[in-house]
């Protein structure tokens, strides 16, 4: 009869985690380590806490999330050394977090978490959830700060998640120069086919950003011929242009934007830049010529 319980749990419990998984799917990676690692939990059948560990995991099913804390922190305060404990906490900051929208709970539950279970794998889960709620209050220099530790504490891909999320940060805080370094980082190494051109394409938006439109164009036409078939292809052929109406060659820039005119995905947005180019030099025109 444990056995069977212990099953329906294993199956409960990882159906709960892809639930989550499809809110936030940056922690795909995580997922695959949590899962092995409550495989392993689970397989304790002789631990007091199941049946009051279940009766959480049902509220949580049913959406009584109010009743699911209270039960989840029932496991933690009852049996603080289980296996199910660390698990549980976790779970109390996650509902919080993304159900109840109460941030302050949420980090005050990873808070316990950490100081509680410091090694427990659910630990890299709830300091990603930290980083982008700070990403979310716009406390960049925090999320910064989590993203630095998930970055000592993970590889691979998921490394480089992080450390573009980094990158994000410096650029959200206006610090130009820090977030092309961060970008130029993960170029050095292969940032992944679905990374990279996000990664070139943000490296040629500091130069712009700079108005360093020469700087820039190169940029854009590096990510736009290393990526040829991502839509951030399109979106660099179109910087490239911008930055050439911007430098003051307007000819060469309506020639230009009636070429990515074609296949560019929203074509309006390039009728309307063609528009603003012909507005301003109708305005700049001898008044006997505007009609002609």
């Amino acid at each position: 009869m444990r056995g069977v319980r212990s099953q329906k749990l294993v199956i409960s419990y990882q159906l709960s985690v892809i639930s989550k998984l499809k809110l936030f799917t940056v922690h795909c990676s995580l997922f695959t380590v949590f899962c092995l690692l409550l495989t392993l939990v689970i397989g304790c059948s002789d631990d007091p806490a199941v049946p009051l560990y279940e009766k959480a995991e049902l509220a949580f099913s049913q959406r009584a999330y109010l009743k699911a804390v209270e039960d989840y922190g029932a496991v933690v305060n009852k049996y603080p050394e289980s296996s199910y404990a660390s698990a549980s906490q976790y779970k109390i900051g996650l509902i919080n977090y993304l159900y109840l929208k109460d941030v302050r709970k949420a980090m005050n539950a990873y808070a316990t978490l950490m100081l509680l279970y410091p090694d427990s794998k659910e630990v890299l889960l709830a300091r990603q959830d930290m980083a982008e709620m700070y990403m979310q209050k716009g406390d960049y220099r925090k999320a910064i700060g989590e993203y630095q530790w998930l970055m000592q504490n993970t590889d691979g891909g998921q490394r480089n998640n992080f450390h573009y999320q980094i990158a994000m940060a410096y650029l959200k805080l206006t610090d130009i120069k820090q977030a092309r370094i961060e970008f130029q980082e993960i170029a050095k190494g292969p940032p992944g086919a679905e990374l990279g051109p996000k990664v070139y394409y943000q490296i040629a938006n500091t130069y712009y950003l700079e108005s360093d439109y020469q700087e820039a164009i190169k940029a854009y036409e590096q990510a736009a011929s290393l990526y040829p078939n991502s839509p951030y292809a399109n979106e660099a052929r179109l910087g490239k242009i911008i930055c050439i109406e911007e430098a003051g060659n307007l000819t060469e820039a309506v020639r230009l934007y009636k070429e990515l005119e074609k296949s560019y995905p929203n074509p309006e947005v390039i009728r309307l830049r063609i528009a603003g180019i012909e507005a301003r030099e109708n305005k700049g025109a001898p008044v006997g010529l505007k009609g002609d």
